[in-house]
Formats: C-alpha cells, sequence, structure tokens
C-alpha cells in the first residue's frame, strides 16, 4: 500500500490493475517504477476530483480519453533540436537529393513528412529546416505533420516558442535565420512554422492521416508492448509511400515482423526504406 494523499491510497494491486488498463486501451506499456506511477495516479486522482483510486479505475474502465491523459503523464518526451543528427544529416544529404533525382525537372514537388511523437515540437521544427537547407533554390509543396499523444506538449509545439537554452548547441546562423529573439525566449519564424502542423494522435490506434515520404519515430517503440510494436511498423510500412524512409533513434531497430523494409546504413546510422514498387509515383 502506498500513500497518495492524505485522504487517498493506493494498493499493490489497483496499480497492477491501472498498468493493465492503460496498455490495453493506450497500447503504452507502462514499466515505470511503482512510485513515478503513484505520483501520476495521485496528480490525476486531484485534477478529477476523485475520490479514490477505485473511482479512478472505473474512469479508466469507461474512458479512453481518461486512459489517455493519464498516460500522459507518464511518458517522458525526450526530444530536442536536432536530437539524433545523424538521421537529420542523412535526411538532408541522402534522402532528400534522391527524392529530387527520382522526379527531375518536376514542379513542384510534394513532400509529406511525418514527425511521429514529436513532443514540444522540436523534431518537427527540425525537420522543416533541414528540408529548406537541403532545398537549393527548388520549388517543393512541403508538409510536415507533428503527432503526439500529450496535448500538453502539442500546446508548446504549437506556439514555436522556446527558451534560449534550447537553441545554445544549435549553429549562430541557423538560429537567426529561423527564429525570432522575444525576451529569453526565440520564436520559430514563419518560415518554418507554416510548413508544420500538429495533431493529436495515439500511436497505438490506427489512425489514417496520408501517405509520408518520410516518417520519423524516434524513441517511441520502446514504450510499447511487443504486439503494439509489431502492429506500430505494418501501419508506418502502410503509411509510406514506395521508396519512403523511416528513420528510428540512433541504435533502434524495428522488431521482427513481416513488413518490407530495405535497411540503408551508415557508419554511424541506420535507416530503413519501403522498397519501390512497379510503377509507384512519388506524388500525393
Amino acid at each position: 500500500m502506498q500513500k497518495l494523499s492524505a485522504r487517498v491510497t493506493v494498493l499493490e494491486a489497483e496499480l497492477s490493475e491501472i498498468r493493465l488498463l492503460l496498455e490495453r486501451q493506450t497500447g503504452v506499456l507502462v514499466d515505470t517504477s511503482s512510485e513515478k506511477l503513484c505520483e501520476a495516479v495521485s496528480g490525476y486522482v486531484e485534477k478529477r476530483r476523485l475520490s479514490s483510486t477505485q473511482e479512478l479505475l472505473e474512469v479508466l474502465r469507461s474512458s479512453e480519453e481518461d486512459s489517455d491523459c493519464l498516460a500522459e503523464h507518464l511518458l517522458d518526451g525526450e526530444t530536442g533540436f536536432f536530437h539524433h543528427p545523424e538521421a537529420f544529416e542523412f535526411l538532408g544529404q541522402t534522402a532528400l537529393p534522391e527524392m529530387q533525382l527520382r522526379k527531375p525537372g518536376e514542379n513542384p514537388l510534394n513532400l509529406r513528412i511525418w514527425s511521429a511523437g514529436c513532443s514540444t515540437g522540436e523534431e518537427a521544427y527540425s525537420i522543416a529546416m533541414t528540408v529548406c537547407e537541403a532545398l537549393n533554390g527548388g520549388s517543393w509543396n512541403i508538409h510536415v505533420v507533428g503527432s503526439d499523444l500529450r496535448r500538453e506538449a502539442l500546446e508548446t509545439a504549437e506556439r514555436g516558442l522556446y527558451p534560449q537554452s534550447e537553441l545554445e548547441h544549435l549553429p549562430r546562423a541557423l538560429v537567426q535565420k529561423y527564429f525570432a529573439k522575444v525576451g529569453e525566449h526565440f520564436l520559430a519564424k514563419p518560415r518554418i512554422r507554416n510548413l508544420v502542423t500538429f495533431a493529436p494522435t495515439n500511436l497505438a490506434k490506427p489512425h489514417y492521416i496520408g501517405r509520408f515520404h518520410c516518417i520519423f519515430c524516434m524513441k517511441v517503440m520502446s514504450q510499447f508492448s511487443a504486439s503494439q510494436r509489431a502492429s506500430l511498423v505494418h501501419r508506418l510500412h502502410l503509411y509510406l509511400q514506395p521508396g519512403g524512409y523511416l528513420f528510428l533513434g540512433k541504435g533502434e531497430k524495428l522488431p521482427a515482423t513481416d513488413a518490407n523494409f530495405q535497411i540503408q546504413s551508415t557508419p554511424e546510422y541506420r535507416v530503413y526504406r519501403k522498397p519501390m514498387a512497379a510503377a509507384a509515383g512519388f506524388g500525393g
């Protein structure tokens, strides 16, 4: 038994049931410590003005929205600008030039990239900056979609306003080009802000938002159960255009599935590519 507050306690059996409910309804594998889970449960009980963890369990059994909200408190959302530099280097120096060559002379070229699990938006804006730097004057229709389970994180992403400390490791020229100083913060300029849209999405559930030429899914799969990871890989394969690229965090590997991906490697990074289908186009 653990004490949540002066009026609420939680039993280990209740914690176990909460873990099972969250995994079943959100796909999130809650392997965090009992102490951290208790803190999240305590905060949510107080936020919803519930009387006990038993009442919380009744709410979770009947409400996927409440399950999503509680899961938000348990996801770490580790992020940052160009958090996995090897992936962005591959995007800018290999993937994007290859896409240009695939449709020579076609203007504009449609380009859709998904930042799946974008947290507070730094990854999505990093993608937008990488694309802009790689354009070399080309005419592209660019759309970056950033999605996350956590609505509070997406509110920060929508604002595009970040403390100075978040940008200290970026080249000054890049900061000046893509951000405007606002007090002690920096605001994403329209040149990248207008390329990005954000949407709440639970990756554990089928949610079709179109086809993409690149999908970034960094440090996300470890948060799901084995069966959920396999299902997610199949959906990502479906959502990719033929010839499209799937980016994972450095050192991450796809789970064993029958989804057909080709592996392309550099000395520092591994990326997965959906094979080109016969007579498949690059539009969309």
